[in-house]
């Protein structure tokens, strides 16, 4: 390896806390950012180590191959990416700290090379910038990799408990449970709540599950159909099924959609169901 450029990767490590120092004085104030002037006094701290050590990674380009380099910084970055997650850090406030980075970076660089005008020429200086680049380039998209994996996973969990909770099934009684659906079933939540009332329905042990239609104002084929099929579900695994609240309008378009209500037991409300069913001893 050339001399000089050993001689910049070992002036960039030596300085690599005085880097951080005065990429520090550069941040603006950001609400929440880890990347703010006015973080908290032990958050200020890590994150300084933490772009020193950055710095390092970086200056390690100049002398590792690129698979060495990309295995070192991924692993850094994995740990980065969920700490900047777990924080109010956003992804933009990444890539404009990445920016800065780069620029206070450069202007080691070109220090460096104030000092050693006479003994780097112009193929090694076009070696080093190239080699630092591609170390942050690649950091950056490691970084964002990982951090919108985080993302997605997050959205995921949320997107199963908000279609998990969008039917659930409320327990009246040891026996009896209740379903009530409200605002637009479109075919996605028609086809998850067929999974999850089965799955409860199951575990909570019921005999009876009285669905309540009363806030549901349309239907389209799916969905009606879905509901049907549900219906025929919850009488294979033993539980029957008492409809209430259907309002004129959903009524009108299952007729139409030649369904029947044959064989299904509806109440026009659950009042209604509920004197029902009290008069069966179902609630006492």
């Amino acid at each position: 390896m050339n001399e000089q450029i050993a001689a910049l990767h070992d002036y960039l490590v030596k300085h690599a806390d005085a880097f951080s120092e005065c990429w520090h004085k550069e941040l603006t104030i950001k609400e929440n950012s880890d990347f703010s002037i006015d973080a908290p006094e032990q958050k200020q701290v890590k994150v300084k180590k933490q772009m020193a050590k950055y710095l390092i990674l970086i200056a390690d380009s100049l002398t590792k191959t690129e698979e060495q380099m990309q295995e070192t910084i991924a692993e850094w970055t994995v740990q980065t990416a969920a700490e900047r997650f777990g924080s109010a850090t956003t992804l933009t406030d990444v890539l404009e700290n990445n920016l800065l980075f780069r620029k206070v970076m450069m202007r080691f660089v070109l220090s460096f090379i104030k000092d050693n005008a006479n003994s780097m020429d112009l193929e090694d200086l076009f070696y080093c910038t190239e080699q630092l680049n591609a170390g942050l380039d690649f950091t950056l998209q490691s970084f964002s990799a990982h951090y919108l994996e985080l993302l997605l996973n997050r959205l995921a969990s949320q997107s199963t408990l908000i279609k998990e909770l969008s039917a659930p099934i409320i327990s009246l009684t040891n026996q009896i449970g209740l379903l009530p659906l409200i605002g637009d079933i479109d075919t996605e939540r028609a086809k998850t709540m067929m999974d999850t009332t089965l799955q409860q329905s199951v575990e909570t042990q019921i005999n009876i599950l009285i669905i309540d239609l009363s806030g549901v104002i349309l239907v389209n084929t799916m969905v009606a159909q879905q509901i049907f099929q549900l219906i025929a579900a919850l009488k294979m695994i033993g539980v029957k099924t008492i409809l209430t609240g259907i309002r004129p309008e959903v009524a009108q378009t299952t007729v139409q959609l030649g369904l029947s209500f044959a064989g299904i037991e509806t109440h026009n409300s659950l009042k209604a169901a509920f004197h029902h069913l009290s008069k069966e001893s179902y609630f006492l």
